[in-house]
């Protein structure tokens, strides 16, 4: 136990879950040489998925994909699409991330797309699509730069110079989002659209350069592909 303090991050353990388990469920597909959309989708068919509407999560899935219009075989090498969903908070979330990787490794996020089952209703649209792109900025740059370092007990880090802040040229070019309305309760959106970014965008920089990204920040990854 190390008896260090921590504080609030926006669906906090759901972030770790989602980027293992669907980064793991990419990397069977690709194993499999299977598409990654067919394989998700052949999965959630089983209604064996967890604790959660499987058919509520295959209907963003669905949509994510058709939305982005999903074809990873029409890129060529640098340039990448990856898929992600997850469910936390009561809600069902999938994305559709595209990137571009330079030869030299510098990461650009060329689109993301969203969709999300949150319920019946949502009472103001652009309030919930700035719930969901701000939740992709934000895991966009937790997954980029931000990193503290323990030594002897104490943060390396002093301030924001040294954990910075994503910033308007790394933000995603495109976001667009979607949402897919149900019968069923009226959830939020302050956090379940945080836990699919890093995955999708991870996901998308292996169909890019071949390399997966297994650890946060990737600021300190080599993503370099020749």
């Amino acid at each position: 136990e190390f008896n260090i303090p921590l504080g609030p991050w926006r669906a906090p353990g759901n972030n770790v879950l989602s980027f293992v388990m669907q980064g793991f469920l990419d990397e069977l597909a690709h194993a499999a040489g299977r598409d990654p959309l067919e394989f998700r989708l052949e999965l959630l068919s089983q209604k064996k998925s967890g604790n959660y509407d499987a058919d509520r999560m295959i209907g963003v899935v669905k949509l994510a994909a058709e939305k982005a219009g999903w074809n990873p075989k029409k890129f060529a090498k640098g340039k990448g699409q990856g898929i992600a969903f997850h469910f936390s908070h009561s809600g069902y979330i999938a994305m559709v991330a595209e990137v571009t990787v330079s030869q030299e490794g510098q990461l650009k996020v060329d689109r993301v797309v969203p969709a999300c089952d949150v319920g019946a209703q949502i009472v103001n649209l652009s309030g919930a699509e700035n719930q969901v792109e701000g939740s992709i900025v934000d895991g966009l740059g937790t997954m980029m730069f931000q990193e503290l370092n323990i030594e002897r007990g104490r943060i390396v880090q002093s301030n924001l110079t040294e954990y910075p802040m994503i910033r308007i040229p790394d933000a995603p070019a495109k976001i667009e989002v979607h949402f897919l309305k149900s019968n069923n309760a009226t959830t939020g959106l302050g956090e379940p659209a945080i836990p699919p970014v890093a995955p999708a965008i991870g996901n998308a920089i292996f169909a890019a350069t071949g390399k997966r990204v297994r650890q946060f920040p990737i600021s300190g990854a080599d993503l370099r592909w020749t």
